[in-house]
């Protein structure tokens, strides 16, 4: 199987979005999958789920081409797992730049790695849709919340029109996040969202579990920090799932 370069994104922040990116890596990591996880966010909250301690001055992403990756990645974040952050050094996001460094990270990464995981800022200024051009495979993520599902037209318009922009990526899956299983209203609303969306949306949820915040204070994915907890287990199908779909021919 050749590289996958899977990108997580969301309309808006606040869903679950980063924690299920660093969730799903460490899950490949641990299946055997060698993976890069990717922070295109200045923020820098991925490193931040893994404790990862980023120099000052780190090119991170935007010195592919000029450093080898090997230079520029953390390596062993988590089993399996490195990681290749933001610059460390203030600079705002550029989409052209942005792009063409993910464009560069293909031929490096391929070499080294089944899966390229990239962790997105919520969806601004069209990044869904130039980053689209750059990866093989898309989920959206949302929330279990009303508004949440009433805006998701926004990013899969973004999706569609990447597509028409010529654009390989395709859509994975929607995921459906903070699903609350001691509120009834919430599963009333989980199964109208189900019978709306129906094979567009993965079959497992991601519960809503305080338990997830304790682990990113402890410097880890709720994976590591609580394995047998019921997130844990539907981010570990859900990375089963993703490993029984069919790559993108190369």
């Amino acid at each position: 199987m050749g590289l996958r370069r899977l990108m997580f994104a969301s309309q808006k922040g606040g869903v679950g979005k980063t924690a299920s990116a660093v969730n799903v890596a460490t899950c490949l990591g641990q299946a055997g999958q060698r993976t890069l996880v990717l922070d295109t966010d200045p923020i820098g909250s991925v490193g931040a789920c893994f404790g990862a301690l980023i120099a000052p001055g780190h090119p991170g992403l935007y010195g592919i081409g000029r450093w080898e990756l090997p230079d520029l990645v953390l390596p062993d974040v988590a089993p399996g797992v490195d990681l290749l952050p933001y610059a460390e050094d203030r600079r705002p996001i550029d989409l052209n730049a942005l792009h063409h460094s993910l464009e560069r990270l293909r031929e490096p990464a391929t070499e080294q790695y089944d899966f390229v995981i990239v962790d997105t800022r919520p969806s601004v200024a069209d990044m869904t849709r130039r980053l689209c051009q750059v990866v093989d495979e898309v989920i959206v993520v949302f929330q279990c919340h009303p508004l949440a599902y009433r805006t998701l037209g926004g990013i899969l318009g973004q999706l569609r029109d990447a597509r028409t922009d010529g654009a390989g990526a395709r859509l994975l899956g929607l995921l459906l996040t903070m699903v609350d299983g001691r509120d009834p209203r919430a599963a009333q609303l989980e199964g109208h969202i189900r019978r709306s969306l129906g094979q567009a949306l993965f079959p497992i949820s991601i519960p809503l579990d305080p338990m997830v915040s304790e682990g990113l204070m402890s410097d880890r994915p709720i994976v590591l920090y609580l394995p047998e907890s019921p997130v844990s287990q539907a981010y570990q199908e859900l990375t089963q799932t993703l490993l029984r779909a069919p790559a993108l021919a190369a």
